[in-house]
């Protein structure tokens, strides 16, 4: 068979994400249609609909992953299951953190800006779902007091926790992020606080902190 005949095989499903934040990452931009990117790339567009049905899917896929995989780390700690609620949170955000080091640059230059919470929705969806059963250990341990009706919006308050932190995140240039690690212990135990309803030493230090930090940064 000759060259000219020849055909460049079509790239697998398996190839399409890391292709597009590729794309994404070496551009500023998302491309400007799904046909423009498997041309750029080399592949068939139907190979790209079977994978996924938009750019926004795909994203949002990806952030999801992120805490299924943050998860599934957590569950094969043997020590994990006899954490304390605070003490899974925490657990929680350090090894999320760890892990999307490997591609900071997604989160820092992509991550949904406020506003464009739909690439989030799965995200958010598989958050709450785990952090619900740390807020039943809770109350049921004491750790947590019951609030009837705000109780039940204590998952969803902890991804705002969560997302405050990432935002915290993608602006730190500390050395080996070591603001980041104190603001996520500092925030843990203010939540915790908050929780059992003594609030006013950790937000002290919360606060002292931030302060802090702001001032550095404005200087």
């Amino acid at each position: 068979m000759s060259k000219a005949s020849q055909k460049t095989p079509s790239k697998t499903a398996p190839d399409i994400p890391s292709a597009y934040w590729h794309y994404l990452l070496t551009h500023g931009k998302r491309p400007a249609s799904v046909y423009a990117f498997t041309h750029e790339i080399e592949m068939e567009e139907a190979d790209f609909y079977a994978h996924a049905a938009s750019f926004s899917s795909l994203e949002a896929r990806y952030w999801k992953n992120t805490i299924e995989e943050t998860i599934t780390v957590l569950e094969s700690d043997e020590d994990y299951s006899g954490y304390a609620p605070d003490q899974k949170l925490l657990a929680f955000f350090y090894t999320y953190f760890s892990h999307i080091q490997k591609h900071r640059s997604r989160l820092v230059e992509f991550f949904p800006r406020p506003g464009c919470y739909q690439s989030l929705k799965p995200m958010r969806a598989t958050f709450v779902e785990y952090t619900k059963d740390i807020i039943t250990q809770g109350l049921e341990d004491g750790s947590i007091a019951d609030r009837k009706k705000l109780t039940e919006k204590y998952p969803q308050l902890l991804f705002e926790q969560f997302r405050s932190i990432i935002e915290f995140y993608r602006k730190d240039h500390s050395e080996e992020f070591q603001d980041t690690d104190a603001f996520i212990e500092k925030s843990v135990r203010f939540g915790a606080d908050v929780a059992r309803s003594g609030t006013l030493d950790s937000a002290f230090d919360l606060g002292r902190f931030l302060l802090r930090r702001f001032t550095l940064n404005e200087s």
